[in-house]
């Protein structure tokens, strides 16, 4: 697990940094001056504010310091840490016991007791309501009971060796709120965390104010580094690179998300703002459609073969920036099912010619071949990355369509619901994902397990692929545990790299510019919560 400590750029591997983690620990909780409000110019609006998207960073930016979790992950360490949770036990394969932190109450003055972390959990689990924090369960239904007034057992109905960490996704906010006005739950969040929610300005920005009742701020083992240095947050909503950038360089703000390589240069050279990058365990990745409801040409094997050889990944390695080649698959060594023996495409546009002419050869209509390459307008490069793809493919005589679509237009079409209803569609979505779990089990379910038009609710509703043997062997793999959970995935790694089902474009290291005088601690899920941000000492 690796981290990042902002200030002097250092990137540093905290399992071999013991001596920085005891620094660390002596700085937590130090009483530091209220410095007013706090700007960060961040890439997309949130999709919502409920406590579901407390799994989310890019789409929901800063919602955990007014929504908390259970359980969260320490971006020092990387190891997994008690947030309302004071300690939390193994009962059997499909249930863990939490122990809820005491004298808690939610900003609307409710108790965060059991029996309101029960309903919570239950909320945002729900299959019913199909929040997209579906896309990180397993292949079991999650929910939760009270033992005691401080204790919760949660269960899956399924075995499921990652129920801890996806406790440290979901939000627990207010049963009150849920019970008497559940519409404002997606706008107006009421937690537990460091800050309150002030208002979301639709189109522009949504602000929360420092909480002086925070539980935190009276405990000896709060997480974080420092209490909360600003009387308010800002979030700011610019999807254009130069406008978040622009904001930092005037002094609107004081953090700007994912500049580009080249603004980072440029921050070396400028006084005033310095660039800070640090390692993520996010792709892009590009995820030609397969399954169900795609164009039947996209499931002759040459096609698709000749689609991930014309594709340059280094070369849009190098056109992103901040990034390195991915080995092949969606996951660094270390993750649980990492295939050694996986390695990254070729780029072959002659091999791509080939097959081309030997399927047409076949029959197959490759002329009326025209692969919609499509990314979301909040993805950083986006435009420029699915340009460059449409010419690689052209090149090799695959046609293209270019397109950049708001969230708004893009999200719902990467899930089943959508492109069911576009019959004979030939798409390859350019996007991003992350895996804050180490486990491929989790990518395997939601990108290649097939999804049901049925239930276009569960956490396989953005699979491009729909094979029975390749499912039932991921359900045998996700009940397994240690080596020979380890061993089944890496196969299933194997299989899908086989089978030119995603491409992994870049493993992306993400970057900010921030204002001198500012110290900014984040690990690989690159999440803002200001009791990890504050004043340089």
């Amino acid at each position: 697990m690796t981290g990042y400590m902002t200030r002097n750029q250092t990137i540093f591997r905290y399992a071999a940094s013991v001596a920085m983690a005891l620094v660390l620990s002596t700085q937590v909780m130090f009483a530091a001056p209220m410095k007013g409000e706090l700007v960060v110019a961040v890439a997309q609006e949130p999709q919502d504010l409920a406590a579901q998207g407390a799994y989310k960073e890019v789409n929901a930016p800063g919602l955990r310091n007014v929504v908390e979790t259970l359980i969260a992950q320490d971006p020092v360490s990387g190891n997994l840490q008690g947030v309302l949770a004071t300690s939390w036990k193994r009962v059997d394969s499909r249930t863990v016991r939490v122990t809820i932190r005491e004298g808690v109450v939610f900003h609307d003055g409710s108790r965060m007791d059991a029996a309101a972390v029960a309903n919570s959990i239950n909320w945002v689990w729900s299959l019913k309501n199909a929040f997209t924090i579906q896309e990180f369960a397993g292949s079991g239904e999650i929910t939760a009971r009270v033992i005691d007034s401080s204790v919760v057992e949660v269960s899956s109905s399924e075995p499921d060796p990652l129920l801890e960490f996806r406790l440290s996704l979901n939000g627990i906010s207010s049963s009150k709120q849920l019970a008497d006005n559940p519409a404002e739950h997606f706008s107006k969040p009421v937690g537990t965390g460091p800050y309150t929610f002030g208002e979301w300005q639709i189109g522009q920005y949504w602000t929360a104010n420092y909480n002086a009742d925070w539980w935190g701020l009276s405990s000896d083992d709060a997480y974080g580094t420092i209490k909360p240095d600003w009387t308010s947050l800002k979030f700011v909503f610019r999807s254009e690179d130069s406008a978040r950038v622009a904001m930092v360089q005037s002094g609107e703000a004081q953090i700007a998300m994912f500049p580009s390589s080249d603004e980072c240069d440029r921050a070396k050279k400028t006084d005033g703002y310095s660039c800070i990058t640090g390692p993520s365990t996010t792709y892009l990745y590009g995820r030609l459609d397969h399954s169900l409801h795609a164009d039947e040409r996209l499931k002759d094997p040459r096609i698709r073969e000749a689609i991930f050889k014309a594709i340059d990944i280094a070369g849009l390695v190098d056109l992103v920036g901040l990034a390195s080649v991915p080995p092949g698959q969606l996951g660094p060594k270390g993750t649980v099912g990492y295939n050694p023996d996986v390695t990254a495409y070729d780029y072959d546009p002659e091999g791509a010619i080939a097959l081309i002419a030997k399927a047409k050869a076949d029959g197959v209509d490759v002329d009326g071949i025209k692969i919609e390459v499509v990314g979301r307008s909040s993805t950083p490069r986006i435009r420029p990355t699915v340009e460059a793809i449409g010419a690689m493919l052209n090149s090799v005589g695959i046609k293209t369509e270019i397109k950049v679509q708001t969230p708004q237009e893009f999200n719902p079409r990467v899930r089943i619901a959508g492109y069911a209803n576009e019959p004979g569609r030939q798409m390859m979505q350019v996007h991003v994902k992350g895996n804050p779990s180490n486990d491929y089990g989790l990518l395997l379910q939601s990108n290649y397990a097939c999804p049901s038009i049925d239930d276009p609710t569960g956490s396989s509703r953005s699979s491009v692929y729909c094979n029975e043997a390749f499912d039932a062997e991921l359900a045998n793999a996700l009940k397994s545990t240690g080596e020979d959970r380890s061993a089944k995935l890496r196969k299933l790694v194997q299989t899908v790299h086989d089978r030119h089902l995603i491409v992994p474009l870049a493993l992306l290291d993400r970057g900010y510019l921030v204002e001198d005088g500012i110290d900014f601690t984040f690990g690989s899920d690159h999440r803002f919560q200001a009791v990890y941000l504050g004043a340089a000492q």
